[in-house]
């Protein structure tokens, strides 16, 4: 069988190109692009809030201000231990009341949340519930269970209160 003829096409005198091919050799990396994209896109846009404020620094609160001033390891009382793989920790949380209204502090609007997820309540507070008056400042306790294995633990509270609680507390799941 002879091979094909190809038919002079009007005003072209140029062979004709395989188009197909030509077009198909960007498909593979413009999808691998957008995949791209739309990967370190997602990742921008899903990002957690701002990172809490470091140990002792202060973050606003409606009407003032709060800090941790430090995170206590707890003994469990009267030998009863913590679930496998937790720990209890005491908070010890100072408000500042900075504007006219004052800060209304309630134990039960504050929580660790850790990193991945997760969020541990108030097991007990030393003040479960007070206004603070501008000028004044209220310091007390909060107790937590938290993981002994947590990468990090914030402490969070009304209107998005950010604050770090270190990593001192931590224990690393080892004997007691």
């Amino acid at each position: 069988m002879s091979p094909p003829t190809m038919l002079p096409t009007a005003g072209h005198d140029a062979p004709a190109r395989p188009v197909r091919r030509a077009s198909r050799r960007w498909v593979v990396p413009a999808v691998f692009l957008l995949g791209l994209l739309g990967i370190l896109g997602g990742a921008a846009l899903g990002q957690d809030e701002e990172p809490g404020a470091p140990l002792g620094a202060v973050a606003p609160v409606p009407g003032g201000l709060a800090r941790v001033n430090g995170v206590l390891p707890e003994e469990p009382a009267g030998g009863a231990t913590d679930e496998d793989g937790t720990h209890r920790v005491r908070v010890l949380l100072e408000l500042t009341a900075l504007e006219a209204g004052g800060v209304d502090f309630d134990a039960a609007d504050w929580e660790v949340r850790r990193l991945g997820g997760g969020a541990a309540r108030v097991e007990h507070a030393s003040v479960q519930a007070q206004p603070v008056a501008q000028g004044q400042v209220l310091r007390t306790e909060l107790l937590f269970e938290v993981p002994d294995r947590a990468l990090e633990l914030t402490l969070e509270g009304p209107r998005n209160a950010r604050l770090s609680l270190g990593t001192d507390h931590h224990r690393g799941g080892g004997p007691r």
